[in-house]
């Protein structure tokens, strides 16, 4: 008897070992690896901050729903674009929805209170002064709604005392493209300073024989070129398709690496480059200032994992590599998105998975210490982060339809 219990608690005590052991495993994150020792490039960047890459965060983080916009009554939204906050505390929502006649896609730009009541409309579809046909961004900024209208390649500017119509940019007309710099290079994006000054992003036109790059410089409202030091940095590398019936037609590799930057209030600007968890910072004037760097990459590539869900071949890639001289990467890109917040946070959205939904956010202090992690799902971006609350959309399941939340951030010290 005493035999068969011994025996029975043994049996108990190794399956109970093993339910630890399989539970301590699957608490490991697959979708990252840490580096055991750091590249010899990345040693080399200067003033650089090297943090633990299984750094535990110092505190939680909790999203709680204070206020939606665009839910329910009229202008009903159906496509949630983009959502920024201004200087009177408005919600500005860019809304799309299909259309069929002149514009492929109908836009509207709409401004909301902070109680989630609508106030009005800024601009409308059209051609004419204040219009706009297919919106490439918005932004509010230094007491302005700035929209960049793609069918009319200008930047249209609106004031927020009434979000009146103020007047137009024309891009074809900026002086900045005498600029030396980039003078041979297409005009891409741009993000407003606090200052009213834009940091204007060129680009170089899809070839198919190398990486284009990003060229950034600064930009009065006049389209002048300020004192400035040009940045440059990689471009997304892109496939030509073999069976397209488009000549030249080009799409993105993700997974072989592009550089997204972002502006923080202040007017620094960050950089990162998707493959490495090194996030640079640069001043209002273009200088390097410093960087931070986690020893973590994303998991290890596989190139099947793309093709099967994509519409280019494993020939159009390797096609694409062997021309512009480059080889697969080892890893999966560890990062996916960058923000900087009003507190000069740093959050960073680093993918859990190539077919997973989920972004598992890091919320960096400026010096690069881990504070906490957030996970939303891929459909849910973070739009805008500001005097506490983080902005992003829902999708309402009965209706298909999109609308913006506010959502008030709680952070508590972990013990």
């Amino acid at each position: 008897m005493q035999y068969s219990q011994r025996l029975l608690l043994s049996i108990l005590l190794c399956f109970t070992l093993f339910q630890c052991s399989n539970n301590s495993t699957s608490e490991r994150p697959e979708y990252i690896r840490i580096l055991d020792d750091i590249p010899q490039d990345i040693q080399e960047v200067k003033n650089l901050t090297i943090l633990p890459g299984d750094a535990k965060p110092t505190h939680s983080i909790e999203l709680i729903p204070e206020q939606t916009f665009g839910k329910s009554g009229e202008p009903y939204l159906t496509q949630v674009l983009e959502c920024a906050i201004d200087d009177k505390g408005k919600v500005i929502i860019t809304n799309g929805r299909k259309n069929s006649n002149e514009f492929p896609f109908l836009y509207r730009v709409y401004a909301y209170n902070a109680d989630g009541s609508y106030h009005t409309q800024i601009g409308a579809t059209g051609k004419g002064p204040g219009e706009y046909g297919m919106i490439l961004g918005v932004q509010a900024v230094a007491g302005k709604v700035f929209v960049l209208d793609y069918t009319s390649q200008r930047l249209n500017i609106y004031n927020t005392d009434d979000y009146s119509f103020e007047r137009s940019i024309l891009i074809e007309r900026l002086n900045i493209r005498d600029h030396e710099a980039v003078q041979d290079l297409e005009f891409g994006y741009f993000k407003v300073r606090s200052d009213g000054n834009f940091l204007i992003m060129f680009k170089e036109p899809n070839s198919g024989t190398d990486r284009p790059v990003y060229t950034y410089l600064l930009m009065d409202v006049h389209g002048n070129a300020l004192d400035f030091a040009p940045l440059v940095f990689p471009s997304n590398l892109n496939a030509m398709k073999s069976n397209s019936r488009v000549p030249n037609a080009f799409r993105p590799l993700p997974f072989m690496g592009e550089t997204i930057t972002a502006l923080s209030d202040e007017n620094a600007i960050y950089s990162v480059w998707t493959q490495d968890f090194l996030i640079k910072k640069y001043d209002a004037r273009g200088n390097y200032q410093s960087a931070i760097y986690y020893p973590v990459t994303g998991s290890s590539f596989d190139l099947s994992e793309y093709t099967e869900q994509s519409s280019y071949t494993r020939g159009d890639v390797m096609n694409t590599l062997e021309i512009v001289d480059e080889k697969l990467p080892e890893s999966n890109p560890a990062i996916a998105d960058m923000k900087i917040d009003d507190e000069n946070r740093i959050w960073v959205a680093v993918p859990t998975g190539v077919q997973s939904e989920i972004y598992e956010w890091w919320i960096l202090k400026e010096s690069g210490e881990l504070l906490a992690k957030l996970r939303l799902a891929r459909d849910q971006p973070i739009y805008d982060i500001k005097n506490g609350y983080l902005y992003s959309k829902k999708t309402n399941k009965e209706t298909g339809t999109e609308y913006a939340v506010k959502y008030r951030i709680e952070l508590a010290k972990n013990n």
